[in-house]
């Protein structure tokens, strides 16, 4: 938050996203109940902020000194992980405003573990209060521990941000709707890439976004070629993918169209290609955009070798699924679910897990080894070889 939004937000007062907390009759301290009741209150509802050192008015009377800021964040945050179950995290940000400081306590708009209670009881936002959640309230917020993090709205986005002409073409392709001008929006917030305020999601921000990586920063692909079979200092070929994911995919197949030989020969009347299948390719890479763990601080890497490929994203497997149970197929556990569909939509097939027996016989038919799958400190790895395959020309 900025000087600027933060004096804003004092001029409007105090609302659904916003409450002001004075500290100065409390000896810079913060009543522990209220504010793990106003915190639990957003994190359930909307998120939003907490501001310490402000009076009910929006005139501001101070958090105090250096020191006892320090002293009251620590207070807060103990108050996250303490008071609050289960345990939140909230950034707390230092600012200036009328010649005083202010502590913001920025809640989260979204999280999969809610609902929260603070003291036993689910608190939701009305208003400019925080209220005990009634019985029909309550329920609601128990089905939304089901959310993903791709059905989150991305905090701070606007529709602006989105980019029509992208995702009108995108509708078009899988809707046959003759007015889809008047309808394109709504059929966004359908297909949850964008939320009923018409803030962007993660989904829509990753396939229609301007610019996706302001955003989410390791929402990108590094593509290396290597000379020879092993990690070395030196590059063959090196390139940073970014932008909508669609785009992604195809400039990362196009990387390993253009690194990877593709021999062939003729048996009788017909050409039988070798190498690695094109469409084993294609289909790593859309798994490893559609399944990666989008909240880690690390992108999906593409190494070429003489050898192999191998395709590496951030991410271990969900719940009980098992390398085993990948290689059998049928066994769909989605950590986006909403983004795997649409891009399954987007290349014309249903989405049901069987993507990795199709790989794998595809590789058989043209004489290669399985893909071979492994987890390594939370990264999900496929290797996919070309046994014999001579040095890269």
């Amino acid at each position: 938050m900025t000087v600027d939004e933060l004096e804003k937000r004092l001029k409007l007062g105090e609302d659904a996203v916003t409450e002001f907390k004075s500290v100065v009759l409390k000896n810079y301290q913060v009543d522990p109940k209220d504010i793990a009741r106003a915190i639990a209150a957003m994190a359930n509802t909307k998120g939003g902020h907490l501001f310490l050192g402000v009076e009910d008015d929006g005139t501001v009377s101070g958090a105090g000194t250096l020191e006892q800021m320090d002293a009251l964040m620590r207070q807060v945050s103990q108050l996250c992980q303490n008071g609050i179950q289960p345990a939140i995290i909230c950034p707390i940000q230092k600012l200036e405003a009328q010649g005083q400081r202010v502590l913001v306590v920025e809640v989260p708009r979204f999280s999969p573990d809610r609902p929260y209670h603070a003291g036993g009881k689910y608190y939701v936002r009305d208003s400019n209060q925080s209220r005990e959640a009634r019985r029909e309230e309550l329920i609601r917020l128990l089905q939304s521990a089901d959310y993903h993090f791709d059905e989150q709205p991305v905090e701070g986005a606007r529709l602006e941000d989105l980019e029509p002409g992208a995702a009108r073409a995108f509708l078009a392709s899988i809707y046959d709707e003759p007015d889809l001008e008047s309808v394109w929006l709504r059929l966004l917030e359908r297909l949850q890439c964008l939320d009923r305020t018409g803030t962007p999601t993660v989904t829509g921000m990753l396939l229609f976004g301007r610019e996706p990586q302001r955003w989410l920063r390791d929402a990108r692909i590094s593509a290396v070629r290597f000379p020879g079979r092993e990690v070395t200092s030196d590059f063959a070929d090196r390139q940073e993918l970014e932008g909508p994911l669609l785009g992604q995919i195809d400039a990362a197949a196009s990387f390993l169209k253009r690194n990877l030989r593709a021999p062939s020969h003729v048996e009788g009347l017909q050409r039988v290609e070798e190498g690695l299948p094109e469409k084993v390719l294609r289909e790593a890479i859309i798994n490893a955009v559609a399944h990666r763990d989008y909240r880690a601080a690390s992108q999906v890497r593409i190494f070429v070798f003489d050898d192999r490929v191998e395709i590496v994203n951030p991410g271990e497997l969900l719940n009980q699924l098992t390398l085993e149970g990948i290689r059998v197929g049928g066994i769909s556990q989605r950590r986006n679910p909403v983004l795997a569909g649409l891009l399954a939509r987007a290349r014309r097939r249903e989405s049901v897990g069987m993507g990795v027996p199709e790989m794998i016989r595809l590789m058989r038919e043209r004489k290669l080894p399985p893909p071979e799958f492994s987890l390594e400190a939370g990264h999900f790895r496929v290797v996919l070889r070309l046994e014999g395959a001579a040095p890269h020309a």
